[in-house]
């Protein structure tokens, strides 16, 4: 995974976990994690770990994991595999993402919940769902992207500790939901379609963050006391939220081209901007 005997094509991070897919002449590669393995959050089955099958994206919780598997169906059309924590249901995706009869073509993993985007609603859209703790309405999307309306779903999505944002199928405009005690339910214009839309989303600890359609713009909005929701950049290709700082990748690219704002804290993958 070091470059020693293999590299990786994706890497996620969770509180105390790490994960990686790494490289394998195949269209899916085996998952290799490390760090703490108190709840088995670091040991993938053998349905993801090379055994049994391997993986197409991972992403991880506070003491949790899941990846897309291949199971022999196009890499974009995978069935969802979790490990570790399960006290809360986390570990177990419901039919609806899990193969039996759904299918998910992206996920987000969050605290103690999961999320993932599916391909099985009637209309060709993509429905979310989300499954695990529900003690703050983080499970519970909104019509607008959970399919019950069946026009408006998600073609993104991103899980933080206590909340949830997709973006929105039909507008692109930004939702978010769960616990909201600083604004990070509540997208500001330039990206909740009042002024603008978006490309690409990130949900932290506290802090939200997307870039703007059209401009590249980044916009933050939650707690911002360590400077998290403000960011030190205009424009960005690449966004991730985290616990308490965010990074983005500035366009142009400067040297470096990876600039942090906000404190130190714990960061998810970066999240790039949607191809138009």
């Amino acid at each position: 995974m070091n470059g020693t005997t293999g590299a990786a094509t994706a890497i996620a991070a969770g509180a105390s976990h790490s994960c990686a897919i790494s490289t394998v002449p195949a269209l899916v590669g085996p998952v290799v994690c490390w760090g703490d393995n108190a709840d088995g959050q670091a040991t993938p089955p053998p349905l993801v770990n090379g055994v049994a099958g391997g993986a197409s994206a991972i992403s991880m919780g506070l003491d949790h994991s899941c990846a897309l598997t291949g199971h022999g169906v196009p890499v974009s059309y995978a069935s969802v595999v979790c490990w570790g924590a399960n006290g809360s249901g986390q570990s177990t995706p419901p039919a609806s993402v899990n193969g039996m009869p759904g299918m998910a073509t992206s996920i987000a993993v969050g605290g103690s919940y999961s999320c993932a985007i599916t391909s099985a609603t009637t209309n060709g859209w993509s429905a979310v769902v989300c499954w695990g703790d529900d003690s703050q309405g983080q499970t519970m999307p909104p019509d607008s992207v959970e399919g019950a309306t069946e026009s408006i779903t998600a073609t993104a999505i991103s899980v933080g500790l206590l909340h949830s944002c997709a973006i929105e199928a039909s507008s692109s405009d930004v939702v978010c939901w769960g616990t909201g005690g600083f604004g990070e339910l509540t997208p500001p214009a330039p990206v909740n379609g009042a002024v603008g839309t978006a490309v690409s989303i990130s949900a932290g600890s506290l802090v939200s963050c997307a870039i703007q359609a059209g401009t590249d713009a980044v916009v933050c909005w939650g707690d911002n006391s360590a400077g998290a929701a403000t960011p030190l950049v205009s424009k960005a290709s690449a966004i991730a939220a985290g616990g308490y700082s965010n990074l983005a990748i500035q366009i142009p690219e400067p040297s470096p081209a990876c600039l942090g704002f906000g404190v130190l804290g714990v960061l998810s993958a970066l999240v790039r901007r949607r191809a138009d």
